[in-house]
């Protein structure tokens, strides 16, 4: 059954995995098209370096997920 990406509103096939473990990933599966994910996966990098994140801090994980919520427009 075909989604509409939250992002760009397009109509598309979901992702045929959820691309992140648990609740989320379910969600981004449910809401986001692949090719706005694979921008995502790109601007994450980008986020990452420039602000100089260690992915090993949980509290990093977090400000990097709360970048993507906005960036996916997932957020309520």
């Amino acid at each position: 059954m075909p989604i509409t990406c939250r992002r760009c509103g397009n109509l598309s096939e979901p992702m045929a995995t959820a691309p992140l473990p648990g609740a989320l990933g379910e969600r981004v599966q449910q809401s986001v098209c692949s090719a706005c994910w694979q921008e995502w996966l790109r601007t994450q990098v980008m986020i990452i370096n420039e602000y100089r994140l260690t992915l090993a801090d949980p509290q990093t994980r977090v400000i990097l997920m709360q970048h993507m919520e906005e960036f996916l427009h997932l957020r309520p």
